[in-house]
């Protein structure tokens, strides 16, 4: 068999209903030189039944006879794949046309880098949104300080380049190692999306973050908080406690609030002056989004938000449209 350009891998545990279109995205790809690597973790849903009869020479199936978990699964993809670049692939996600082709021409073009995500449209929840990511490799190491800043299943990366530095997924961890991989690897690799969506992302009851929010928040917080450690920051309880919240777009509306928010935000900034752990650019950039953030959450209830977003350091030069700044301050002005 000739060696693929591509090697795409969909671990699967009890993926119906919706693993059939996830199947066929992938296999209507615009671009076709790729080989397709499912790994069965111990289905017992009638997937397996459905996984054998795919019928497309680009089509390996591997089975784990026991459930091994997502990171396992996902190391044995990394071991069996062939091809230069290596594409993760969900279940219960929809891969758009030209995913493939357009991921892979950009990492042709662009050497340096070593994985490349996309931008994402989600469906099946009340409202449909668009993430649209961070697309520079140091804003997406920036943004990392307090989340992922890409779509687990629209990722392609270029397979020698984390094997040569010995990155894997951590197999001790069950949720998120996402997050806890590509926060490594921006230590060591650069990391970019496409501004594009690629992806639709499907919201169910039956996801792993629907299922076990409790066990993905505290392997995010762990990530963070080695993050913080690397800043030389000495973050207590309380400490950890409040960046986690600002992280997880979790934010109370009084003043005294949004005074902790922004002298610890400060705090960050300054001790990257002293670490130079992230660029002074994408830092603040990602520091004044979570800025904006809180005190544009607290419009509604708290008038001085406007003032005191305007008023603080985190908000010079801040790249915010006329339109969003009128909206901010009518709803402040409408409580006096």
């Amino acid at each position: 068999m000739s060696t693929p350009l591509i090697s795409v891998v969909m671990p699967v545990h009890n993926g119906l209903p919706h693993l059939s279109e996830a199947i066929s995205s992938i296999l209507a790809q615009s671009f076709s030189d790729f080989e397709f690597i499912c790994i069965d973790d111990g289905s017992t849903d009638g997937s397996a039944e459905a996984l054998t009869a795919v019928q497309d020479p680009r089509w390996r199936l591997v089975r784990n006879r026991k459930q091994a978990g997502l990171s396992a699964a996902l190391n044995r993809g990394l071991r069996l794949a062939r091809g230069k670049y290596w594409a993760r692939m969900d279940a219960d996600d929809i891969s758009l046309p030209r995913r493939l082709e357009l991921q892979a021409a950009f990492l042709e073009q662009h050497p340096e880098i070593s994985l490349v995500g996309a931008w994402a449209q989600t469906f099946g929840g009340e409202k449909e949104q668009v993430w649209k990511l961070p697309t520079h490799p140091e804003a997406l190491k920036a943004e990392m300080l307090f989340n992922s800043p890409l779509v687990h299943s629209a990722i392609m990366l270029r397979r020698t380049d984390f094997l040569a530095k010995r990155l894997r997924y951590n197999p001790s961890v069950t949720r998120a190692q996402d997050y806890e991989l590509w926060e490594r690897a921006a230590q060591q690799l650069q990391l970019a999306n496409l501004p594009r969506v690629l992806l639709r992302y499907r919201l169910h009851a039956g996801q792993v973050g629907q299922q076990d929010g409790a066990g993905q928040a505290k392997t995010a917080a762990s990530v963070r908080a080695r993050q913080l450690k690397r800043l030389g920051m000495g973050a207590g309880k309380q400490e950890l406690q409040l960046h986690n919240e600002i992280s997880t777009w979790q934010f109370d509306t009084h003043s005294t609030f949004l005074r902790r928010v922004e002298a610890w935000l400060g705090a960050i900034e300054r001790a990257n002056h002293q670490a130079q752990q992230y660029d002074p650019t994408a830092l603040h950039a990602a520091l004044e989004r979570r800025w904006w953030a809180v005190c544009r959450g607290a419009a509604k209830h708290n008038p001085a938000s406007w003032t005191m977003y305007r008023s603080s350091d985190l908000a010079h030069a801040a790249p915010r449209n006329l339109i969003d700044k009128a909206v901010f301050w009518a709803k402040a002005q409408w409580l006096h």
